[in-house]
């Protein structure tokens, strides 16, 4: 059995454009999305003495824009990131197991050892009928290591060596061998459980619009018989960067129509401001304090398109609502206000992570230097600025993170339900990647 390598990083070098059309590749059955770089826009938060341009793929301040956040004469905050991240395994350290057996050669040193788990299985396979890890790793290092599926015994006397592996479901049990007498109760016998985000098709080869993985026989996405890799741990930032497109987060596919608007450019709304100079045709992120930059929709009363704020508003305390337990802490004492924003000034964006494998380099076309993948999030975030006394030195983001990697329906950290303009549940299909495919086949991680 050959072990399957994980995840090789190395310097930065400069790659084709990636999101160049090609109308003969594809692999999913569903549409591709579109060019993201067409739905980055940029905004201006400048009500205090905080002013600094926004942007919509994940680098909320960069030192391409102007004002990179300044603070009265100075760029206090040039660089301001959003990084969403996920850990590729579980250490078997975090559970406990017992010895069964240590086979020794004939001089009696150790050869491999069998050890059995009750509460590592209960973490695998929990009692809501769902899966927590996808497969074993051995070997661990620096996030990398040898993933065996071949290993898995059927019964324990299957056991021959080292770094196999069997599921006791009539007992409850993970029972793993191990090198020599090596524990797996502490970290230095390097064995882990494998997050199902981290196991993913191998890469076959880089095409002008996205990534071609291996699929298998069956040329289907996501089945049993693809060439699974472990590729680890995964953070997506948009600060590490060689060239502007190669960020993990982009613009989410038609922001331009469905968080902002293209019919003004940034000349058209701040040309009276020092943040533009000459004709500036970027397009506008969605300002509150200018309906014009807003997106437009069908009113289905008067049949005409109309302007609205894609964002969230302003909340108030009311300890008359249902639930509300008459503490600030609570948050069902609180309850949005339409038509009252947050800040003085307060800028919209979406973005999401499916272009993330971009960044990765590749070596001669079909090996990864760097192993970031799409985890299926959606973020959507409003910059507020305000112009008071007593708060003009503030700037801050707030965030909503939404897991998109299956088909979902929106739900607040409580549980409840999130509505959208119609009063109904906002849900939604898997987010759809850039060869066509949904990750996990729709069903999610």
């Amino acid at each position: 059995v050959s072990a399957k390598d994980g995840r090789i990083k190395d310097l930065d070098h400069n790659v084709p454009d990636p999101f160049r059309q090609s109308a003969v590749a594809k692999i999913g059955d569903n549409p591709f999305p579109t060019n993201p770089m067409s739905d980055r826009a940029k905004g201006f938060i400048d009500q205090g003495r905080v002013k600094s341009a926004i942007t919509n793929y994940g680098s909320f301040i960069n030192w391409d824009f102007h004002p990179s956040g300044i603070w009265g004469d100075y760029s206090y905050l040039p660089a301001v990131s959003f990084v969403g991240a996920v850990p590729g395994h579980k250490n078997t350290a975090h559970f406990s197991w017992q010895n069964l057996e240590i086979i020794i050669d004939e001089e009696g040193a150790p050869i491999y050892s069998i050890w059995e788990s009750s509460n590592a299985y209960d973490d695998w396979f929990p009692v809501s009928g769902d899966t927590v890890y996808k497969g074993i790793l051995f070997e661990l290092g620096d996030d990398d290591g040898l993933y065996y599926p071949d290993n898995e015994k059927l019964t324990m006397d299957g056991f021959t060596d080292d770094k196999q592996f069997f599921f006791d479901h009539d007992e409850r049990k993970i029972v793993i061998s191990t090198f020599g007498d090596s524990d797996p109760n502490k970290t230095i016998a390097r064995v882990g459980f494998i997050y199902p985000w981290a196991l993913r098709p191998a890469l076959i080869s880089r095409e002008s619009q996205f990534d071609f993985y291996d699929y298998g026989e069956d040329l289907e996405e996501w089945t049993d018989d693809d060439e699974y890799v472990y590729y680890g741990a995964n953070a997506a930032e948009s600060h590490f960067i060689s060239t502007d497109y190669k960020t993990d987060w982009h613009a989410s596919t038609m922001a331009r129509t469905s968080s902002h608007q293209t019919e003004y450019n940034a000349s058209d709304i701040f040309g009276s401001t020092p943040w533009i100079s000459g004709d500036d045709t970027y397009p506008v992120l969605a300002h509150s304090a200018y309906a014009d930059t807003w997106p437009v929709q069908m009113n289905l009363a008067t049949g005409e398109m109309e302007s609205y704020w894609p964002g969230w508003w302003s909340q108030d305390y009311n300890i008359n609502l249902p639930g509300c337990s008459q503490s600030r802490k609570d948050p069902d004492c609180w309850e949005e206000v339409p038509g009252r924003f947050v800040s003085d000034m307060d800028v919209y964006m979406e973005f999401d992570d499916r272009w993330s494998h971009r960044a990765n380099n590749v070596n001669t076309n079909d090996k990864y230097e760097q192993t970031g993948y799409p985890m299926g999030l959606r973020v959507k975030a409003t910059a507020h600025s305000y112009g008071v006394s007593y708060a003009e030195d503030i700037m801050f983001v707030t965030v909503k993170v939404r897991n998109e990697s299956g088909d979902w329906c929106a739900e607040d950290e409580d549980g409840n339900p999130v509505l959208d303009l119609n009063g109904e549940q906002e849900c939604g299909e898997a987010m759809i990647m850039p060869d066509g495919t949904k990750l996990n086949r729709g069903k999610g991680f």
